[in-house]
């Protein structure tokens, strides 16, 4: 053997150890990084899953929904929801986002919505797993799509935002592009980002155009209706434009759903024709029984609000004879019997009261409506509260309250309706109907008792004797039966005389469980007593002239306001002078808006005079005594005065002016004729003459704009402070400045100071031309 043969063989004989070393640290190395490879696409791949499963669950609930046809629940109440916009807008000055008429199309259950959460939750943790680690590998795309999307579910929308915005950033071509666009553009949306989300989605759709993929033009546009819904509530015609874009290239169901997404947004934007069409176009494609019988509802309400009642009856009978449309007969049964009330309604103008309609009419809406009530009673009570509020509606129309408030006091309170804007009308409409049935009831009961309390009353026996002879008279009447006379004081045994006592506290007791409170009382105060029952009365008449307003009844609501001023009391106090000063202001109001301004005059020197004091008047004197109309009888008369006033002098015109002030007592031409005698008489300067005038204007119109200037000057009178000159408040009226600063400021202070104390208690007592208050029913 060589040398080099020898050598080679010592070498190997050395490395021929490493060998196994080599291959082992080989394998190791393959292993990991077939680990590695696995780990990674099982933690996706879970990851993955999860956010399937809660997808489907979405996709599950959507389709259970579907044309919000799959149960009473579900059901959308267009009328309804048009209503509540009218509402919203009135309320707030701006249109209701459409996101608040929408229902949760989830309609999971609250343990199926933890277990979503859950599959999100998992996700996240998984898909966060491979993001921690810093190798770079192929699956940190995917994790990151998923991530981001199960934030977005999740309503983390700047989590998401900042893992798509990672993602586009670090993979531009990514094969998720498309559907992050819409994610990403569906998160700004959600921070009121609307102008950078139209970038996004113009982008996005831009791409798709490009490719010409239908199913993503079709997303994009469905994405641009919800974006002008969300930026600009009022676009819903807008809206409808791009779902009509939408439509393009899908299937006939998929289209048919967004023609009725499509004809839902034109019946809320009050464009019923256009809605008819595209409720048709559902009608026509859709393979769908339950979305055909929801349309074909829709369609009807769209006909009955273009006053096509006898097409949209047909239409409803067409849902309810045919067994494919069960799930939209109970809407479809609501919707026949109230367009049969409102074809009626329309039939007399509205007139509910007119014989016409209720022999002619009534029959057949009382018809629809009983049947309504026997299928549904025990099945909807959605469906009940509805057919209810319409019944009280008719009701109140029909001018019988009673009946009214009886089947509003059902729901009172109720939530069924579709919108909290609906259920807030409802009880807002029903609650002046139960309240009427209470103070009705409340009446009844005071009646009662005012009969007790007149029984009771004898000129020589106290309400507590009265009371006594009550009870006694009825345990004699219970313990003797047939000997018992009313006119004959009768003979009792020691043992009967027992009874009788035991039969008066039996008595008793049982009035006063039945609320007869007469029977109850500590008769220490009657007088108190009867005051606070008349005061329960006055509230109630009160209260149900309130109603009555409410109902448009008003000789009624003004009878109730002259019965509850006709109780008498004997100790007004603050509570009840405020009461009455409270219904007479009501009653002005009233008047006001019935153009009645001699009553309501009449009624605002009442409540000045007796009631001055209180808020009521304040505002009476601030809503209708400062009413001016140039061209008015006072105004005209103040102008003519005035003329006199400056061409012939003050005596001349003086009775002029105290005319305006009989004739126009509450409008502001006759506060300004009192003032304006006074600061012609201190110009002269007459002071004791002004004061006079001065202190009818603070007595008779303490909240005029005249009265204000004058008590500072009153004021400084009384401190020994020189006044200053009256201001001028109208342009018409000026006085001799000049005459009245040639007086010393003291000579003139003291001397108004000694005519204010020399005539204060003459002019307290000075009468007011107050007019007698109206005949009292």
């Amino acid at each position: 053997m060589s040398k080099t043969q020898i050598g080679f063989t010592k070498v190997l004989r050395r490395n021929i150890l490493l060998i196994p070393v080599i291959l082992f640290s080989v394998i190791a190395v393959s292993c990991s990084l077939f680990h590695n490879f696995t780990t990674y696409f099982n933690v996706v791949y879970l990851a993955q899953q999860h956010l399937n499963i809660y997808e489907e669950g979405l996709l599950t609930a959507q389709t259970a929904s579907s044309g919000a046809a799959a149960a009473i629940t579900t059901h959308q109440w267009l009328d309804e929801e048009y209503l509540a916009r009218q509402l919203y807008r009135s309320k707030t000055g701006v249109a209701m986002p459409y996101a608040l008429l929408t229902k949760n199309s989830a309609g999971a259950s609250s343990s199926s919505k933890t277990v979503t959460s859950v599959h999100l939750d998992s996700a996240i943790i998984l898909g966060s797993k491979v993001l921690a680690d810093k190798k770079e590998t192929k699956y940190v795309e995917d994790a990151l799509f998923i991530v981001g999307k199960a934030q977005y579910y999740k309503g983390d929308f700047s989590g998401a935002k900042r893992k798509f915005n990672e993602l586009l950033f670090r993979y531009p071509d990514t094969k998720y592009g498309t559907e992050v666009g819409m994610l990403m553009m569906r998160s700004l949306m959600s921070s009121n980002e609307f102008d950078t989300a139209a970038t996004a989605l113009g982008k996005v759709l831009k791409k798709a155009e490009g490719t010409g993929n239908t199913a993503q033009i079709s997303e994009g546009q469905k994405a641009y209706a919800e974006l002008i819904l969300a930026s600009s509530p009022d676009s819903l015609s807008a809206a409808a434009e791009h779902l009509r874009l939408a439509e393009q290239g899908l299937s006939a169901d998929a289209a048919s759903r967004l023609s009725y997404e499509r004809g839902t947004l034109y019946f809320l934007d009050g464009k019923w024709f256009e809605a008819e069409t595209a409720f048709r176009e559902t009608i026509d494609r859709t393979p769908d029984a339950a979305l055909q019988g929801e349309a074909m509802v829709a369609l009807a309400e769209a006909m009955r609000r273009e006053k096509k009642y006898s097409d949209a009856k047909q239409m409803l009978q067409g849902v309810l004879q045919k067994a494919r449309f069960a799930n939209s007969h109970p809407p479809a049964q609501y919707e026949y019997a109230y367009t049969v009330d409102l074809e009626a309604r329309d039939a007399v103008g509205g007139d509910l009261k007119s014989s016409t309609y209720q022999t002619d009419y009534y029959p057949a809406v009382k018809g629809t409506y009983f049947i309504l009530d026997t299928l549904y009673r025990t099945v909807s009570q959605a469906i009940m509260a509805r057919s209810r509020f319409r019944q009280a509606e008719i009701f109140r129309g029909m001018g019988l309250y009673d009946s009214a408030a009886h089947i509003a006091n059902i729901i009172l309170g109720t939530k069924d309706f579709s919108t909290s804007e609906m259920n807030d009308y409802v009880n807002d409409r029903i609650r002046a109907l139960t309240r009427f049935a209470e103070w009705k009831y409340q009446l009844q009961r005071i009646d009662t008792i005012e009969h007790i309390l007149t029984k009771m009353r004898r000129p020589t026996s106290t309400m507590a004797e009265g009371v006594s002879k009550e009870l006694r008279s009825e345990a004699e009447q219970k313990v003797l039966g047939n000997r018992w006379t009313a006119d004959k004081t009768p003979t009792l045994t020691a043992e009967e005389e027992k009874l009788v006592v035991q039969y008066e506290e039996k008595i008793r007791r049982e009035k006063a469980v039945a609320n007869i409170s007469a029977f109850s009382i500590d008769f220490s105060d009657t007088a108190k007593y009867i005051d606070s029952v008349h005061f329960i009365g006055a509230h109630a008449h009160f209260e149900l002239g309130r109603a009555y307003e409410n109902f448009v009844e008003y000789p009624s609501a003004i009878s109730e306001y002259q019965l509850s001023l006709g109780y008498n009391f004997n100790h007004p106090d603050t509570a009840i002078n405020n009461f009455r000063a409270q219904v007479l202001f009501a009653w002005v109001e009233l008047d006001h808006q019935l153009g009645d301004a001699t009553q309501r005059d009449s009624l605002i020197g009442i409540l000045t005079k007796n009631y001055g004091e209180t808020v009521y008047a304040q505002q009476a004197g601030k809503e209708y005594a400062g009413i001016r109309d140039k061209d008015s009888p006072g105004e005209v008369a103040f102008r003519s005065a005035y003329a006199t006033l400056k061409s012939s002098g003050l005596e001349a015109s003086k009775p002029a002016f105290l005319t305006i002030v009989n004739d126009h007592k509450h409008e502001d031409v006759a506060a300004r004729s009192l003032y304006t005698i006074g600061t012609w008489y201190e110009d002269k300067p007459r002071y004791d003459s002004a004061v006079f005038y001065y202190r009818r204007v603070v007595t008779e119109y303490p909240y005029s704009k005249y009265a204000e200037y004058l008590k500072p000057r009153i004021q400084y009178a009384l401190r020994d402070t020189a006044p200053k000159s009256a201001p001028h408040v109208d342009n018409t009226i000026t006085t001799n400045a000049a005459t009245s600063q040639s007086q010393p400021a003291m000579q003139n202070m003291r001397t108004l100071q000694d005519t204010v104390k020399n005539n204060n208690q003459k002019i307290q007592n000075l009468p007011v031309n107050t007019p007698t208050p109206p005949h009292k029913k």
